[in-house]
């Protein structure tokens, strides 16, 4: 369903952030991007949402280039839900999750079908009861389930989601990686960025590292280990250790050895 294939971008006259990055995804598939801050990984969200002018390579959607698509068209393939965002007009929650059924349109005329999928969309992040309540009075967590909410009200196949966690307590946390699981059962295709192995052996799929814009490593989420993981982060295995932390076990395949 989706290839990304031998991807480099650079910013402008800056050294590339991205280097001959290459990987596949089936329908369904949850594939989960670690690495530490800078590596690249919200860069390589965005070229696959075909955000960026891509320097080599390409991003394919059903055999599609990303680039070859009109918006309307991208919107109805991809959902994306963005790290962080503040809004600037007092739209209530239903508003906002109500805009991902919009398309190319913002002055599409909702229907009843429009309103009972936004309804369902933040009522499954738990986040019915705060409907009719202003998006800019919300949580920085609140307004994150809420976008979540505006991708599920999309109905796109493939969701792309940058670092969804982050912003929410420890209960919706686990809430929403039972959604995105159960979203995958359904058959919806998903990439994430995160910063914890743990939360990502419980969503399963693939583990895709990224170090220095260069993939490194590409296996089930499963087979993560200490050993790997503070080889990413550059992290002495005995500090995790003395934390009480130990992740999993067996290897995964890797491109650097």
């Amino acid at each position: 369903m989706i290839r990304v294939q031998n991807l480099t971008f650079a910013y402008h006259r800056h050294p590339p952030v991205l280097h001959d990055v290459s990987f596949a995804m089936e329908r369904g598939e949850i594939v989960s991007i670690l690495g530490p801050n800078g590596c690249g990984k919200s860069t390589l969200l965005k070229a696959i949402l075909g955000l960026l002018p891509l320097s080599n390579g390409a991003v394919c959607i059903d055999d599609v280039p990303v680039a070859s698509l009109s918006r309307k068209e991208l919107a109805k393939k991809l959902a994306y839900v963005p790290q962080q965002h503040t809004g600037v007009y007092h739209y209530t929650a239903l508003d906002m999750t109500l805009m991902g059924r919009t398309g190319d349109n913002p002055w599409r005329r909702y229907s009843e079908t429009d309103h009972s999928n936004a309804r369902q969309a933040l009522e499954r992040v738990g986040m019915g009861h705060l409907a009719a309540h202003s998006y800019l009075r919300l949580s920085g967590g609140e307004r994150q389930l809420v976008l979540i909410a505006r991708a599920l009200a999309q109905g796109s196949g493939f969701m792309v989601m940058d670092e969804p966690v982050s912003g929410l307590d420890y209960g919706n946390q686990f809430r929403l990686l039972e959604t995105i699981t159960s979203l995958r059962r359904e058959g919806v295709t998903i990439i994430l960025t995160s910063h914890n192995p743990e939360q990502t052996i419980l969503l399963g799929g693939r583990a895709i590292f990224l170090q220095q814009g260069r993939l490194v490593t590409d296996g089930p989420a499963s087979d993560i280990t200490t050993e790997r993981v503070c080889a990413l982060y550059n992290l002495s295995p005995s500090t995790l250790r003395q934390a009480g932390i130990h992740i999993g076990e067996g290897l995964c395949k890797t491109y650097n050895q």
